[in-house]
């Protein structure tokens, strides 16, 4: 497992695009950082957002450049309540 991975999924279907979000999301470690490397035009953006939310994970920065978007999530531990 690693801390920092980078994937680029643009070009990509959106499910194939999830698909292999989730398998390289499996691969970083607690703490560690994900970029998502995404199209411009079929800007994935929010749905990614929200799916790293739902896996109690946040986003740690977004870039938005004119050729792609750069979403990094940060997969941190869940907060366990008493």
């Amino acid at each position: 497992m690693e801390m920092f991975r980078t994937l680029d999924i643009r070009g990509l279907s959106f499910f194939k695009a999830f698909e292999l979000a989730s398998e390289e999301f499996r691969r970083v470690k607690k703490n560690g950082i994900l970029e998502l490397i995404l199209d411009k035009k079929k800007n994935f953006t929010e749905d990614f957002t929200k799916w790293a939310k739902s896996q109690g994970c946040r986003i740690s920065d977004i870039e938005d450049d004119p050729r792609m978007v750069r979403l990094f999530i940060h997969k941190g531990s869940r907060s366990i309540k008493a």
